[in-house]
């Protein structure tokens, strides 16, 4: 029975209310820091509204590594003293600022489309491990008991 009073997981008003606060905060006291977030995590916002995953692996997966490749372009905008939307513009518009960017958004998403087959094979992998180390505690047993051990585990079950 479900407990009186729960309400039952799901997303919360307030996280997409607090996202949206945010942004326009960020809007109105640093433009040049949120045009380059918002340029550059353009693959977030993709993965984002795409996965519909519980947990949303994909979107965690491709923004940590897109927030990578956009953070020294924000530390560099900070550190620079260009706090400007010209030096902004200026930055996010280099090509090899652009491929940083999206590379590692591109890499978040190879890591996410590879990582299930790779851990797939390695769970596997340790599986039959186990199951030849079990096969040869068996052998000793059986060398150690004799064949009557057999009989009497097959009578039992």
């Amino acid at each position: 029975m479900a407990a009186r009073g729960r309400k039952p997981k799901g997303r919360s008003a307030f996280s997409g209310l607090s996202v949206i606060a945010s942004a326009v905060l960020l809007f109105m006291v640093a433009l040049p820091t949120f045009i380059t977030l918002t340029v550059g995590l353009l693959p977030s916002l993709v993965a984002f509204i795409f996965d519909r995953s519980p947990g949303r692996m994909m979107a965690r997966c491709v923004f940590g590594l897109n927030f990578s490749g956009v953070a020294p372009y924000i530390l560099e905008l900070w550190q620079d003293g260009a706090q400007t939307v010209g030096g902004a513009t200026q930055q996010i518009f280099q090509p090899l600022a652009l491929s940083i960017m999206y590379g590692a958004a591109g890499l978040g998403w190879l890591l996410y489309l590879a990582m299930p087959p790779i851990v797939a094979n390695v769970l596997n992998l340790s599986a039959q491990r186990r199951v030849t180390e079990l096969r040869k505690n068996q052998r000793g047993l059986i060398k150690t008991w004799g064949d009557s051990l057999i009989k009497e585990v097959d009578r039992s079950s």
